[in-house]
């Protein structure tokens, strides 16, 4: 999504967060009243519902959202948004999706504000997605906070099922699931680009490393993947990975703050892929 589209909906938001509740509410969207979420907002099109409940979810139920037809060819944007207090500084909003974009122009975008009543935004995160992803898969929306001397007292949250071509509406029926969402404490995994060329797990850097380190990793096809830490004694130590994950190349941080220094061996499974590589923690 474009910076100024961001930007443009999470000023959208603050006029809606006098509706707040003690946690993200319905997180797996199971409630629904009038054919709406509760306690979330969707932004009907008349008696058009871009948002609507379904059972294809990964529990209970999901919320469907669908570009629709509003007749003459029109499509409209589902918008499903919610806002409420958090107490400290959650790193990370994570839950699960599904995405059937009709076009390469369609995606799905996640916008995450924290906001402070004393000093406005103060953190932001979001995740992006314009591939097809046809199981319930882990996203992951890192929220970045513009300064460590500011605390968030209510977030938002805004799913949009968008297009991108700059031209009339696209891609009506395109449609993504949401489910299961929840905060998380900030993760190192990133998606760094769409387009891997094979499954791959390449040696982390810096190695030797002291206590931080990158691991980059590519999935050529939609795929479950596990990337586990062990020990030279083949005990586990750390399970990074372990999720359905949409073509792409990964880079995920690894931290041994309370491991004892020596060489430690990351192994890699995805479908019938599997390679282990060594690192070395110098303390």
């Amino acid at each position: 999504m474009k910076l100024f589209t961001i930007l443009f909906f999470l000023a959208l938001t603050i006029l809606f967060q006098g509706n707040a509740f003690s946690q993200i509410p319905n997180a797996g969207f199971e409630n629904w009243t009038n054919e709406d979420p509760d306690n979330w907002l969707t932004l009907d099109f008349f008696t058009f519902n871009a948002v609507t409940q379904s059972a294809d979810a990964r529990s209970g139920s999901s919320a469907r959202m669908e570009i629709i037809d509003v007749g003459g060819g029109s499509g409209y944007f589902p918008y499903l948004y919610a806002a409420f207090p958090v107490s400290g500084k959650p790193g990370s909003l994570t839950g699960y999706y599904k995405f059937f974009p009709q076009t390469d122009k369609n995606g799905l975008d996640i916008v995450v504000g924290m906001y402070s009543s004393a000093n406005g935004l103060v953190g932001v995160g979001g995740f992006t997605n314009f591939n097809s992803v046809s199981t319930f898969t882990q996203f992951v929306a890192a929220i970045e906070y513009f300064s460590e001397e500011f605390s968030p007292d209510t977030a938002t949250i805004t799913f949009l099922v968008t297009d991108t071509s700059g031209a009339e509406i696209v891609g009506i029926g395109s449609y993504a699931l949401i489910d299961d969402l929840s905060f998380g404490e900030a993760t190192g995994i990133q998606l760094v680009n769409h387009t891997p060329s094979s499954f791959n797990l390449q040696q982390n850097y810096p190695n030797p490393f002291n206590p931080s380190t990158k691991i980059n990793f590519g999935i050529m096809e939609e795929s479950y993947v596990e990337l586990i830490i062990y020990d030279l004694l083949g005990r586990e130590i750390k399970k990074l990975v372990s999720d359905n994950y949409p073509v792409g190349n990964y880079s995920v941080d690894f931290s041994a703050d309370n491991l004892s220094g020596g060489v430690y061996i990351a192994k890699m499974n995805a479908g019938k892929y599997s390679k282990a590589i060594k690192m070395t923690l110098l303390k």
